[in-house]
């Protein structure tokens, strides 16, 4: 047999593996494609709501998160007998927070405070048609100032702000105190004394 002969024969043997990869990476393809795409589940709300053991309060805690506003409505038709909501959260989302307010001010409902309520549970404490606070009630409060100008892609900060001042404002609370909540910056965290919360109307209940 010649030499030529023996590489005609390799290279053929070559191309013949090669054919049968492209063929298997083939198949491996149309059944990647084939498979459905795997379901991204949205992350459960990171709250609860409830109603009290005595039946006379909702009971909300966790974060100010998307869905709030709806759950709400669900259990204030489901009873509609209860006039007051028990706080208690470190904030979340602004808009949540105001969506929650309307409900709150449709409905005639009392907001009341036992630990902390803080940054947008602080927007719907206010929002409460009468507010209190526990022995232990703390209300926490922050600013909308950033360190340079600009927006926050599409969000101006300062519309942000003048929204929830006029939340305020509408709650009847002391003018002099929303000019305050207006100069405040992002951090630390404001607590505020009772005896200035009672002044300004935050609090509204001894």
């Amino acid at each position: 047999m010649r030499g030529g002969d023996i590489d005609i024969r390799v290279l053929q043997g070559l191309l013949a593996l090669a054919l049968a990869g492209l063929v298997l990476v083939g198949i491996g393809m149309a059944r990647t494609e084939a498979q459905p795409k795997p379901m991204r589940m949205p992350t459960p709300p990171d709250f609860e709501l409830r109603l009290s053991a005595d039946g006379a309060s909702f009971e909300f805690s966790g974060t100010v998160d998307f869905g709030l506003t709806d759950a709400l409505r669900r259990m204030v038709a489901t009873h509609p007998e209860v006039r007051r909501i028990v706080l208690h959260s470190q904030g979340g989302y602004i808009a949540e927070a105001r969506g929650v307010v309307t409900v709150l001010r449709a409905q005639s409902i009392a907001t009341h405070v036992t630990g902390d309520c803080a940054s947008a549970c602080a927007l719907i404490f206010a929002g409460g048609a009468a507010r209190s606070l526990g022995p232990e009630g703390r209300l926490g409060l922050h600013g909308y100032a950033i360190a340079r100008e600009g927006h926050f892609g599409m969000i101006d900060p300062r519309v942000e702000m003048e929204r929830d001042l006029a939340i305020y404002r509408a709650q009847g609370l002391e003018e002099s105190f929303i000019a305050q909540l207006a100069t405040l910056p992002l951090a630390p965290m404001w607590y505020p004394e009772r005896a200035e919360l009672l002044a300004a109307r935050m609090v509204t209940q001894p």
